[in-house]
């Protein structure tokens, strides 16, 4: 409506549901009228040619006529047809176009609702602008609904091009991909890995030993144990990642941690992993000594005044505090939900606890070395991750298929350089390697290099007497 601007708006019709006459232009020839009332200035004027002409006609065709026809460009070109559904006479060449009511009666003027109504949908759509609330699903912290094939692969880790790194979960990792010796190989895929987490119904707990003995100097009868602390699961899905991560955090709220005085990073003695290559749960007790964890680089965590937590700091030494003794925190699994997570049975691990008997005489565990104890049955945490079985029929290249000329050529010169460079090193040594190809160090120096080259002098010896001179260069090019 813009060219229509400052003027009345076109009055709409309604045309749904009406039969529509569409008048064409005719070809028509001029013929001479002669007619009474022309008026006196009109004499002596030429008349229209007798030609054929088109033009809507005003009155009836009685006569037929070869021109007188239709064409299908008059329909395809705008303006070409007149719209006429109220004229008793309809004179030209007229079409009848019948508009064929659409059976859903939702998509009829005036009886549309909001929720079929394709007009209101379609608008909806337009705004929106592909726009759409991001939902997530819970058990892998995943969208729920993606608008392209290609956000669902990715989402899933099968597009090709993450397929095309080695992230190695299982197996050797000193083998080349792709190799006949990296059949047994398998990797992960490179990216977020939205697998199924397992989920826990309702809260569930275990404990941990650690090395604080009460009545440590004065021991009941029948002895005593180190402390138990409780680890609170709550409810919701996990990894094995997960769960370590509250662990770990439970300690850090205990104090029960060294810290790395290089690194300032914290040092936990107890861990829950999982094994890629056996896919069961790992507990892991660290071996724990004043010798291992010395104060040179080790240190006792700090409060909050910044003062360091010594309260377990004597369980390493015995009972007189002479001497130090070797101990492994433990853990300490109940028949509930976090067994059956971890595929652990009830019990210690490991079976024998930190404690003194009433002698006050430190009880030994008897190991040595850090201690690992794998699941009994097949656990319900899981590492997430997608295994994908990296096999490239071109592994020089790391891909899939062939290469083009430009790589095969460049993967040819490097080849020939590296080859022939290991010939010259072994004939002409370090530094001709060094200056023909990549990677190769340097020759070390020689004493001849430290002391570098002294000047060329000549002896000259003169004929008045035996005495012997030394000459030495004045040009640069005879110095060498």
């Amino acid at each position: 409506m813009s060219a229509r601007l400052n003027m009345k708006k076109i009055r709409e019709f309604s045309w749904k549901g009406k039969t529509f006459t569409e008048i064409t232009s005719l070809l028509k020839k001029n013929n001479t009228t002669i007619n009474t009332n022309f008026s006196k200035n009109s004499y002596f004027i030429p008349r229209p040619l007798k030609i054929y002409r088109r033009e809507v006609v005003v009155g009836n065709s009685k006569n037929c006529n070869l021109k007188t026809s239709t064409l299908i460009r008059d329909f395809d070109m705008p303006g070409g047809t007149i719209v006429n559904s109220k004229a008793s006479t309809k004179n030209g060449l007229t079409n009848t176009l019948d508009i064929n009511l659409t059976e859903n009666k939702y998509e009829r003027p005036g009886t549309s609702t909001v929720c079929f109504s394709q007009a209101d949908n379609a608008r909806r759509r337009v705004r929106s602008g592909g726009m759409i609330k991001r939902q997530f699903d819970i058990t892998k912290n995943n969208d729920t609904y993606h608008t392209s094939t290609n956000q669902y692969l990715v989402s899933r880790n099968r597009t090709f091009q993450q397929n095309q790194y080695n992230y190695i979960k299982q197996g050797s990792a000193n083998v080349k991909p792709g190799d006949a010796l990296s059949k047994q190989n398998v990797y992960s895929a490179n990216g977020i890995n939205h697998c199924s987490k397992y989920y826990i119904p309702t809260a569930t707990t275990f404990q941990y030993q650690w090395f604080d003995i009460p009545n440590y100097n004065n021991p009941g009868i029948n002895g005593e144990i180190g402390n138990y602390y409780t680890v609170t699961i709550p409810a919701g899905y996990y990894s094995v990642e997960e769960v370590n991560a509250v662990f770990q955090q439970t300690m850090t709220n205990n104090f029960h941690y060294f810290v790395e005085r290089s690194t300032k990073l914290k040092v936990f003695l107890l861990a829950i992993a999982y094994n890629n290559s056996t896919q069961l749960v790992e507990l892991q007790s660290v071996e724990t000594n004043n010798s291992i964890f010395n104060s040179i680089r080790y240190s006792f965590p700090l409060d909050n005044t910044n003062n360091e937590v010594l309260t377990w700091a004597s369980y390493l030494l015995d009972t007189s505090q002479t001497s130090n003794i070797t101990n492994w925190p433990g853990f300490k699994i109940s028949a509930n939900l976090f067994s059956t997570a971890i595929g652990f049975a009830a019990g210690n691990y490991p079976s024998n606890i930190i404690g003194i008997d009433y002698q006050a005489n430190q009880l030994v565990q008897g190991y040595t070395g850090n201690l690992t104890f794998s699941s009994s049955y097949k656990p319900g945490l899981i590492s997430l991750y997608i295994p994908i079985y990296y096999k490239p029929n071109n592994p020089q290249f790391a891909q899939q298929g062939a290469v083009s000329a430009s790589s095969h050529t460049s993967r040819s010169r490097y080849n020939s350089i590296t080859n022939n460079t290991v010939k010259y090193q072994q004939a002409y040594g370090l530094s001709v390697a060094n200056a023909l190809a990549y990677g190769v160090p340097e020759g070390g120096y020689t004493f001849k290099d430290k002391i570098g080259y002294p000047l060329k002098k000549t002896p000259v010896f003169s004929k008045y007497s035996n005495s012997m001179r030394t000459c030495s260069a004045t040009k640069i090019s005879n110095m060498i």
